[in-house]
């Protein structure tokens, strides 16, 4: 049964866009920049944005995934924005596994988000500086309440003022 006064905010699919195309231009020489770490970078930054002012940025929906949180639609956001042009993956093998990795093929349009929005942004990307999706998962244990969750449970929100 959900909490009545849960936070559930209705998903900007717009801003969430604008966002993982940020995302992906600011990663960019990152050499372990992944579709997994795309998830968790975005994660983080509406979390990190909701324990600071009670708002996501993104209003994206977050299950408990098996290793890590894992935003609901990403896999048909990533596809719809791959099939505008706005977006692609491009598999290559490193290390004896397949990455998926994101690459932004448009700029991203921040003319919706406030500095607050971007400053969560930037203080989870210079977090991830350096650090595996393997490391960030690690981090959102730290950050977010969500392990006593079953496989594919929602994350609520206030999981990150816990």
């Amino acid at each position: 049964m959900s909490d009545p006064d849960a936070y559930s905010p209705a998903p900007n699919d717009a801003k969430c866009e604008e966002l993982l195309l940020y995302i992906c231009e600011r990663q960019i020489t990152n050499r372990s920049f992944s579709l997994a770490k795309l998830n968790l970078l975005l994660c983080l930054s509406d979390m990190l944005n909701f324990r600071r002012y009670q708002s996501s940025i993104t209003g994206g929906q977050y299950v408990r995934g098996e290793y890590a949180p894992w935003k609901v639609d990403l896999a048909e956001t990533v596809a719809m924005m791959e099939e505008d042009g706005r977006l692609t993956i491009v598999d290559q093998p490193i290390g004896g596994f397949l990455q998926r990795r994101p690459l932004a093929l448009d700029s991203a349009n921040l003319f919706g988000f406030n500095g607050a929005e971007i400053a969560a942004c930037e203080q989870v990307l210079r977090a991830a500086d350096g650090q595996s999706a393997d490391n960030l998962a690690e981090l959102s244990d730290e950050m977010l309440s969500w392990s006593n969750l079953a496989l594919g449970d929602t994350i609520p929100y206030e999981a990150a003022l816990e």
